[in-house]
Parts: structure tokens; sequence; C-alpha cells
């Protein structure tokens, strides 16, 4: 989830960290691990082997149990907030850990079906709810609510990532890569899906503009790029000239979708709110 530290200071929300492997070598996505980082490390292997690039693992049972009962020291309820279920299997094992602590905290485990911007003004959500003194059942219903208003297109250069991840082929992902061409990709109901494709960067910042500005009402957009800075600033530009009084952030790559896209991105989340 994208969550500034401030935000996290604020509310004093707890972070369970994915982990991310890489080689026989494990990390955690904590807030010294960058995409950059994890491209560097899967160089260095020297390998085509598409089963050897980096793969995303959630935390383990034991490891979500101890946050929750770290948080169960002020609290009996726990609302738990993660990443879409088709991209992590960090749902998966929080929903198992909160069915561990039946009876003793009431905890209600939700799958974002999505990520970075759009999972973290959940999160966000979420939070000042409860400060304005919202239960569990309440802010649970709030926000299982506001994830289907939660909308992403991103553009991917590297097709050889995409391979595990969507239903793009070796042989299309080679012929894409031989000819320049970057796969759009939507999320939808949590799963990343190659749409359409296009070759120049101009193309990309043309259909990303679309896409945004197609929405009737937009309460906030998420930028998320990774060597793609001149891009980004073009679309923001477009975007604030199409609409002024809409909040736009360009937030950081997280290692955790970079394990599914791969380097040279750029994308949208758009929030279109709740009425």
């Amino acid at each position: 989830a994208y969550l500034p530290p401030e935000l996290i200071e604020q509310y004093q929300i707890a972070v369970i960290p994915h982990r991310i492997k890489v080689g026989s070598a494990i990390f955690e996505e904590d807030e010294t691990l960058t995409a950059d980082e994890v491209f560097e490390k899967q160089q260095a292997l020297q390998t085509r082997d598409i089963s050897k690039l980096p793969k995303l693992l959630p935390a383990d049972t034991n490891t979500v149990l101890d946050i929750y009962q770290e948080v169960g020291r002020e609290t009996e309820q726990i609302v738990s907030i993660h990443m879409s279920s088709e991209l992590s299997g960090m749902w998966q094992e929080a929903s198992r850990a909160a069915d561990m602590m039946k009876g003793r905290y009431t905890i209600r485990v939700i799958d974002s079906l999505s990520t970075s911007y759009g999972q973290g003004l959940l999160v966000r959500m979420a939070a000042e709810a409860a400060e304005a003194g919202a239960d569990v059942v309440e802010i649970a219903r709030s926000v299982n609510g506001a994830v289907p208003h939660l909308y992403a297109s991103i553009f991917a250069e590297s097709l050889y990532y995409l391979e595990r991840c969507t239903q793009i082929g070796p042989s299309q992902s080679l012929l894409g890569s031989l000819l320049g061409i970057k796969a759009m990709l939507m999320m939808e109901d949590g799963q990343l899906l190659p749409l359409e494709k296009v070759q120049t960067r101009e193309d990309v910042v043309e259909k990303l503009h679309t896409f945004v500005v197609e929405f009737a009402s937009i309460e906030g957009i998420g930028i998320v790029q990774h060597r793609y800075e001149e891009t980004a600033d073009s679309l923001v530009e477009r975007l604030q000239e199409s609409m002024p009084d809409v909040n736009i952030e360009i937030v950081p790559y997280p290692p955790s979708l970079a394990c599914h896209l791969g380097p040279n991105v750029v994308g949208v989340i758009v929030y279109e709110g709740v009425y």
C-alpha cells in the first residue's frame, strides 16, 4: 500500500511487509527496499529463466499472528486490508491468522483487489473512520463499498515479466520485445489483464489520459512510474489541464508490484469515489 510515513505515524497503522525472493535470497519489502535494488539483484543472477524472476512472497501466518497480537494490546477490533489476492498470497495468510484468533479479536480481512495508491486509499479511509469512532463492521462496510470504485491502467515494457502473471505467451513476449511493443494492462477483479499494445511513449500518455478522463467523477489519481519520469510529468500536466480540481499524486513503484511488471513502467490508479 502507498502510505506516506506521516500517515502511518498519525493513525498508528501496522504494516505487514511482503517478502521478495531473488534467487535464493529473501528480502523484506520495507521502506528501505526499492524496485531498482530488486532489479539489480535479479540482473546479478545473469539468467533468462522465467522461473528465476523475483518472486513475491507473503508474510507467514506466524508473522501475521504476531502483528495482530501486537495491535490487539490496545484494541479488540482489527481491520486488515491487503494487496489483491490475485497478485499476492497475503490476504490468504491474513485470513488464516484471523480464523486462528476467533473469540479473542474481531478481525475483518479485506481484499483490496488493488495495490499501491488504491490500497493506500482504502487504508486511509479505514483509519479516518476509526478515528471518527466507527466500529469494525462499519469500517469494513465502507471499505468494501469503495473497492469496486478503484480502477487501474498500466503500461509495462518488459513482456518477459508479464508472461508469468498475464495471458501473454512466450512467443508474444519475444516478438513484442523485438518490435519495441509495450503492453497496456487493466486491473479487473484484482487481476492484471493485457488489453492492447502501443509502441511510443507519446501513445502511452494519450491512452492513459483517455482512460482517466472518461470517468464522470474522480476523487483521486495516483501515478506509478519506473524510469518514465518525463512521461509521468507529461501525463500529470495533461490531466491537470483536463481536471484542475482533482488531486494527483506520483507515488513510488513498490517492489511487490515490480515483481509482476518488471522495469520501465507507468500507470494510473483512479478512485472515482462512492456516491
